[in-house]
């Protein structure tokens, strides 16, 4: 899969009143989301399953569809509620990346069974670490412990395997990135940062001040040539090194 032919779109939590604001700026509106949602039906896109887009990782051919990759991070309680029914008017699928400790601690997160019913539906789901960490700050021993921990006890619920993984915070390294290859995990997930792999597959995120127009760029290939050139370009390089020595 070449990566700029797939985007992918990052959700957190979902709200149905249209004037909230979070200070991360992640909460999107229903009123938002139905938008994009009838925006990509209405224009021929089909939405990945987790185990498409495994497949899709070693496939090198033009897709022959317009694709895109739905994802959901740390398991709030509002993708059941709000975002799902949405999901299923238009057609569509996604990936929810799971903090396996937060489950069914109140009412914000998902709880087991509604992770079942919506298993059942078609919805994939993947590891988001047991307690969602900066997993920089961790020893290797506590990011493995994140990692495979997360991932069996979600395989163990499920009843089946979870081949993906989101960074918390999207932040991840080389070693990180060997840790999830090898605690099993078919690919992972960043938001920013680092070289563009397997295991640090670059996702655009959808904020609360987002129009149609700005979800409309995250499904061209602009975002992702933008990291390319900050990322794995020694101009882009530079750049950020002398901006990084000026605000300091």
């Amino acid at each position: 899969m070449n990566v700029a032919d797939t985007p992918i779109i990052t959700y957190h939590q979902m709200t149905s009143d249209s004037l909230y604001k979070d200070s991360l700026s992640l909460t999107v509106s229903v009123h938002q989301f139905e938008r994009q949602m009838r925006y990509l039906r209405e224009h021929g896109y089909n939405s990945l399953s987790a185990r498409e887009l495994i497949q899709s990782l070693g496939n090198n051919q033009q897709p022959r569809c317009k694709r895109v990759w739905l994802t959901f991070d740390d398991g709030y309680e509002s993708f059941f509620r709000l975002a799902y029914p949405i999901l299923y008017r238009y057609g569509f699928t996604a990936t929810v990346f799971l903090t396996t400790d937060f489950i069914g601690k109140d009412s914000d997160y998902l709880s087991w069974e509604q992770v079942l019913s919506l298993n059942n539906d078609g919805i994939s789901f993947g590891s988001h670490t047991c307690t969602h960490p900066h997993l920089l700050e961790l020893s290797e021993e506590q990011v493995r412990h994140e990692l495979v921990s997360s991932k069996e006890c979600l395989e163990d619920r499920l009843g089946e395997k979870v081949q993906l993984l989101a960074y918390p915070h999207g932040h991840s390294n080389l070693e990180i990135q060997h840790l999830a290859e090898d605690a099993g995990y078919e690919a992972a997930c960043g938001i920013r940062g680092g070289r563009s792999s397997r295991f640090n597959l670059w996702r655009t995120q959808c904020h609360t001040e987002d129009t149609l127009l700005s979800f409309l760029f995250q499904l061209t290939r602009w975002p992702y040539y933008a990291k390319h050139f900050r990322e794995e370009t020694a101009l882009g390089q530079f750049i950020r090194t002398v901006k990084h020595k000026i605000s300091r």
